[in-house]
């Protein structure tokens, strides 16, 4: 399904700050996020052939983003890093000083700061994590329960 040059524009326009978004959680550098948003459309484009519509554009392209992200990160010998101070400023609870969400986020593997950066951050539904992530729904549910239960035990015993 080859999409016309009109269409790829308004993908561009519609989608860019998602994948802008999602690239700098992901790799923490402004100039490497601008240039995944590049590179994500570049393999989009040469890839559109093989997109077969089992899910959306914006959750095909968030995919690519994570391929690409990923692959720079290991290539780089980087180690993917935690959620950003501004995340933890829109979403720090009232603990009394007692401890920090970034100090319990930073108790979080990859794969479990990841998903709380796609649900509570991006506010990417289950079915959109679960294709991006190529899980299963249910599985997204379980995953996210557990981070979301090991986050609250965590704040309300402080720190161990």
């Amino acid at each position: 399904m080859n999409l016309k040059a009109n269409n790829v524009k308004e993908l561009f326009e519609d989608y860019s700050d998602d994948i802008l978004n999602y690239s700098l959680s992901l790799l923490k550098n402004y100039d490497d996020a601008k240039d995944a948003v590049q590179e994500v459309f570049i393999r989009f484009i040469k890839s559109q052939d093989s997109f077969r519509g089992e899910c959306s554009y914006k959750t095909w392209l968030l995919t690519i983003t994570r391929n690409y992200c990923f692959g720079k990160m290991n290539g780089k010998g980087r180690q993917p890093e935690r959620i950003d101070d501004n995340f933890i400023k829109i979403y720090e609870p009232d603990i009394d000083g007692i401890i920090s969400l970034k100090d319990a986020l930073d108790k979080l593997n990859e794969e479990d700061t990841e998903l709380i950066y796609l649900r509570e951050y991006a506010g990417h539904s289950y079915r959109e994590i679960a294709e991006i992530l190529d899980i299963s729904v249910d599985n997204v549910k379980v995953k996210l329960f557990r981070v979301r239960e090991h986050l609250r035990k965590y704040l309300k015993r402080g720190k161990s």
